[in-house]
Formats: structure tokens, sequence, C-alpha cells
């Protein structure tokens, strides 16, 4: 069964899933080099549909992570005549709500092209919800839609439902008993809410809305510190461990929960958006009450408190809700699970034998969550697979590699043995930049599109943030270690694949592998097994053969503002736009 998740808005994203395994997922910001982009994802749908070598018509299912239906699917999808769209919500998630539509709803509503979105109730009737977007786009000749056949069925999958699914159908745990937590600044109204995942199938405990959202307070938090809303938040979370919390000074701006429920309502105000090239920047009215608070603290302790409250309110949510459902199994998603420092506070409560973080966790992973959600409902004695790697991107072969290379006139070396010359370079204290095989999916640069640097000296951290990324000293480098080390280095570690947690670190890794160890004593570790991921665990292996620490400092081929980077073209641009020393794209060396 072939089902494309599509997610349309800011972060837009698609994902191919076939038989239940994720064959495909990308941003389109990867193709756009946009950040955050919000346009129509096209490119990404059509990388999908071409890594799963299938065309549009060859798919069993569109899954939307919405319970919305954009008119903006209609330009850019032929639909057959008629079609089904079936219905996913948090209050009877697996119960088919059959809504037959036709392919140019506007026949039946009236050629008004200011009404964009479709819905259907809880009651199952279609019904119209006006909207003030602008004109439906047309499509010129040259570029045709994506048409989709007359088996394919259409699912609209709630927000935060979408969010669950990507947690609970990627965990592993198959026909076992776990709570699902999803915690966002908001979506479809909604903005923190429990699921129980028991015999494969997610059913909602409670939600609750735009007024019970800590995202939104550390939104607000972001912006007031003069960063933006969405995209800044890793800012904040990095200048918070250099700062001492005040605790009270921001009372009376933040939910509050008591006993795994809201008992205290916050009024964020009316959200303003401008809509910057593709992206969107975000405003709330309290953000001016927390620049005073800015002023009058000073940033390092203002982020300090910020995140001791995040933190604090999340606990009171999550923890609980363990008890009272007899659980210590939690798996999570949404965007405020990106918060690694929270995840590590919820990892070293004691209360949890098993947690697991989908590691795309923001609304990028909206996309794979519907499609799982959509081939589980369909298929409902299917296995819960566990999530094999995040390497659902672009690749690029050895011909494409030499291409760019030799169009451009750059003088590059071949190697067989690219791994050991990675490993002798990084001795040299050399800023490298690897890019290999299939571009990752999520956040995090997990060794394909990569900057390596020695993690042995220090001062390798700020040579980096200020000669190649170009941003804040204060922020974090992160360390990959090879698979079997982390005990190392980590107190109380476990798997930790993604970068999604951080640990306390032991005296060895603040001695010798300093560069990657954050003020307050911590790190957020990627570790890499040769089966995931062979080429780059050679790396590290050869490393600590020379130096005789497993681990090096990882952190994203890009700079400051802009996407990962997804080409080999734009690998090349980044080490010529950078203080980097070299780049190895497959087995060519190219050297400054």
């Amino acid at each position: 069964m072939k089902i494309l998740g599509v997610r349309y808005g800011h972060d837009a994203s698609a994902a191919l899933v076939v038989d239940g395994k994720i064959v495909a997922d990308v941003a389109e910001e990867r193709f756009s080099r946009i950040k955050n982009d919000g346009s129509f994802p096209i490119n990404s749908i059509g990388y999908c549909l071409e890594a799963g070598g299938i065309s549009s018509e060859d798919l069993d299912g569109l899954a939307i992570p919405s319970g919305w239906f954009h008119d903006h699917f209609q330009t850019f999808f032929e639909f057959p005549e008629e079609f089904e769209i079936i219905t996913f919500t948090a209050e009877r998630p697996r119960r088919h709500i059959v809504v037959r539509a036709w392919r140019k709803l506007s026949d039946q509503l009236g050629n008004n092209s200011r009404v964009g979105l479709f819905r259907t109730s809880s009651s199952g009737i279609g019904r119209r919800e006006p909207t003030f977007e602008g004109n439906t786009p047309v499509l010129p000749l040259y570029h045709l839609p994506f048409k989709l056949s007359s088996n394919c069925n259409v699912f609209l999958v709630e927000h935060h439902l979408s969010h669950a699914a990507s947690a609970c159908y990627t965990s592993g745990w198959d026909n076992e008993r776990a709570l699902c937590v999803t915690m966002d600044g908001i979506g479809e109204g909604v903005s923190n809410a429990v699921w129980l995942f028991e015999n494969n199938k997610l059913r909602c405990l409670a939600k609750y809305d735009g007024s019970s959202s800590i995202g939104w307070f550390y939104a607000c938090a972001t912006e007031a510190l003069g960063w933006r809303q969405s995209r800044g938040e890793w800012k904040l979370m990095g200048l918070a461990p250099f700062g001492n919390p005040v605790e009270g000074v921001l009372s009376g701006l933040h939910p509050e929960f008591q006993n795994g429920s809201l008992i205290k309502r916050m009024d964020y105000g009316p959200v303003g958006r401008w809509n910057d090239h593709g992206a969107n920047h975000y405003h709330r009215p309290v953000s001016r009450e927390f620049q005073q608070i800015v002023d009058k603290l000073g940033r390092e302790d203002f982020a300090a408190e910020v995140q001791r409250v995040a933190e604090e309110q999340a606990m009171n949510f999550i923890l609980p809700r363990l008890e009272i459902h007899d659980c210590a199994k939690v798996a999570c998603a949404g965007g405020f699970f990106l918060n690694v420092k929270l995840n590590q506070k919820l990892w070293y409560s004691g209360k949890l034998d098993k947690h697991w973080i989908y590691p795309n966790a923001g609304d990028p992973g909206l996309s794979v969550g519907a499609a799982l959600m959509a081939f589980h409902s369909m298929n409902p004695k299917a296995r819960v697979q566990q999530l094999d790697n995040l390497y659902k991107g672009p690749d690029f072969s050895h011909e494409q590699i030499k291409q760019v290379l030799d169009e451009r006139r750059i003088k590059y070396a071949y190697h067989e043995n690219i791994e050991l010359i990675a490993a002798e370079l990084l001795k040299k204290n050399y800023v490298l930049g690897w890019f290999q095989g299939r571009m990752e999916a999520g956040p995090r640069a997990l060794g394909n599109r990569s900057i390596l640097v020695s993690p042995l000296k220090q001062e390798n951290r700020d040579l980096v943030n200020t000669r190649i990324k170009y941003r804040e000293t204060f922020r974090p480098f992160c360390p990959s270690i090879l698979s079997g080390y982390s005990s190392d280095y980590l107190v109380n570690p476990r798997d930790a694949y993604y970068m999604v947690i951080s640990f306390d670190t032991n005296g060895r890794a603040r001695q010798r592998i300093p560069a990657v160890v954050h003020v307050d004593g911590t790190v957020r570790p990627q570790t890499v097994r040769r089966e995931v991921n062979p080429r780059y665990y050679d790396v590290i292996k050869a490393f600590g053969e020379i130096t005789g620490e497993y681990a090096i400092l990882n952190t994203s081929l890009n700079i400051r503002g802009e996407p990962i980077v997804c080409t080999p073209r734009e690998a090349i641009k980044c080490l010529y736009d950078t203080g980097m020393d070299a780049m190895i794209l497959g087995n060519f060396l190219v050297e400054k």
C-alpha cells in the first residue's frame, strides 16, 4: 500500500510510506532554500514519488495532516470525478467518516475564489469554511498537476493525531501499552494532548487548547529576546545555561499544570503574522511584557527562568499522567519535544522504562504521521515497526558529484580510503564538510550533510560558531559517538541516535572532548551504528584509533539562516562561503 503524506503550511513537507515503511521524507525548504518554507510542497512530492519509483497514479492514498481540505490540493492534484475522504479525529481516531466529494468543490458551492477550505464536520457532513487567503492558484500549461487514480483515497488526519501517529507508529512498540504526549505551539486549536497507545491503536485521553500552550510561552520569550518565533527557540535553549533562574518573575505569564491537568489558562492575545518570502514571522502582544522582564533581568537569567518554567510545567503535565494511567512508557512528538533539556529531565526522572521521541518532531514530521495513521487504519494487523533511520532525502551518484566538480573546474582528489583520509584531516584540526548518501529528514545533520571537527580542543567551538556558522558564540555543538562508547562520556546513557535528548557528562568527556560539552556539562549526542551508516561509523572509528577518543563534533552543513544543504552544488557553495578547510563529497576531496 502506497500512501503519500503532504503537509501544507509553515514547514511544508511530503513523505511516502509503502507498506508501513517510510521510503522518503523531505521538507520543501531543502529544495526552495527558504528556511521553514510554507509553499505547497511540489518539489517534495515529486522527490517522494521518484524515490519510490512510482507515479502519482500508483498511490493508494493521499494523507493530509489536517482536518481541513484546502483548495490548493485541487490545484496541484488532479482528482478523479468522484473520490472518498476518510477523516480521523481525536474523538474518533478509528472511525471512518466517509464523504463523497467532486473534483471541483467550487462547482457545488459557488465560484467564490476567496473561499478556500473544505472541512468534514464531526457529524460527517461536509461543510465549507470561508477564508480570505487570496485567489486559488492556477497552474501554467508547463506544470501538470499530480494525477490520482480512482483507487486513491484521501485521508484527513487531525494535526495532533498526526503528531501522535508519527511517534507511536515509529516506536517499534508492537502491541505494547504506552502513553503518547503531543505538545506544540498550536495545531487546529490544540496545543497539548495525551493519548493511550494500546493494541496498536491511539485513543485521546485529554487535549487542551491554546490557553494551555507552553510552546507559545517559549515562542513569545524567544521573540522578546529578539529572535524569530518557531525558528529561534534553539537559541533560547542554548543561552539558558549561562544564566540563573529567578523563580516567580514570570508568574501570571504562562499556563499552569497540576497533577496532569491544566489549572490556570494563559491569554496570549491575537496572533500576528507576516509572510516573508514563503515563511512566517509571528508576534503576540504578551511578548512586550516579556521584553520588559528581559531588560530588568538580563538575557541570560531571563532565558534560564523561561527554560525552568517550561520544564516545570511540562513535568507537571506529563509525569502525573504516567501514574494515573499506570504506564512507564511514553512516546512524544510535536515541536516542543525538540527541547532536549526537557527530554533529559523526563528521562532522568526515573519514572520511565522506555522513552521515544520522534526525531522529526515538529510540523515537517506531520506528513509521516498522517501517512502512517492512514496505513495502520487500513491495515490494523500490521506490525508497528521501529524507525530504522532518518536518511530519507535525495542522494547523488559518483558521476553526478564528479560532473558538478568538473563543470566548475574545481580541483579534487579521489580516494578509495576516504574514511581514513577524513579521520587524518580531523586529527590535523581541519574543519571538514562531509557530504554523503541520502540527506537527513528533520532538523539534525546525522553524518550525511555535516560539518565535522575534532572535539579535542575547546576553542574549536568558538572557531566553528564564528568562522563557519556565523552565529552566536554561546551556541553549543553536538558529538557523534561510536555505538558502544556512550558510557565513556555520558551519565545514565541510553540509545540516542537522533540528537533529540541531552545527557550529563562525566569527567572524561569534559576533559577529553570539551568542544562538544556545553557550559552546564551536558551534551546532545548521536550514537552511530555501523549497520545504519557504515561510512560515517568508519570515520569515527578511524579517528578513535588515531586519537583515543571515539567521538567527533558534528554540526549541520549550512550557515545560519539557511536550510541544510541538499545537493553537491549547494555543498560546494557552502565550502567557499565559509571558513571550512575542505569538503569531502562521496570519495572526492576538495581542499582550499
